[in-house]
């Protein structure tokens, strides 16, 4: 008799722990992709309101940002030719609180935010304050 093969038991053995070593494993990646996802879209909004302040001082004070927490979108409008620039979605899970924040979002002729003030986005992980400050600084982003 030849033993050169693996029993029926031996196979479903291995094969379980193969099973179960990738069900432990595979909450992983799904976490890695919301993080990451999260991470692309708040620094694509940071960047986004960097162009719109150097627009406002390179071109013409009239650009604005317009975030709708409605439509789960934001959009850079150029006031002075009457059009939209880019339209960009939020995440469809994800809740946007326009706390203290009016829109639209402007800047003067010298980069400074005309109206501060703080809004709050909801992930399904996690939760951010989001400070648009006094001055030329930027928008800060904080992970509550």
């Amino acid at each position: 008799m030849n033993d050169r093969g693996y029993t029926l038991s031996e196979v479903v053995l291995v094969l379980t722990m193969i099973t179960t070593l990738l069900l432990l494993a595979a909450p992983t990646p799904v976490k890695i992709y919301k993080n990451t996802q999260t991470s692309l879209h708040l620094n694509q909004l940071k960047s986004d309101l960097l162009l719109a302040q150097q627009l406002t001082m390179q071109d013409h004070p009239n650009y604005w940002i317009m975030i709708r927490p409605a439509s789960q979108d934001y959009y850079l409008y150029d006031y002075k030719k009457k059009e939209a620039l880019f339209t960009r979605s939020f995440p469809s899970d994800w809740t946007i609180e326009l706390q203290s924040l009016s829109m639209p979002l402007r800047f003067n002729s010298s980069g400074t935010l005309e109206r501060p003030g703080t809004m709050k986005i909801v992930t399904s992980s996690t939760s951010y304050k989001i400070t648009f400050p006094f001055g030329k600084s930027r928008v800060r982003i904080d992970e509550q």
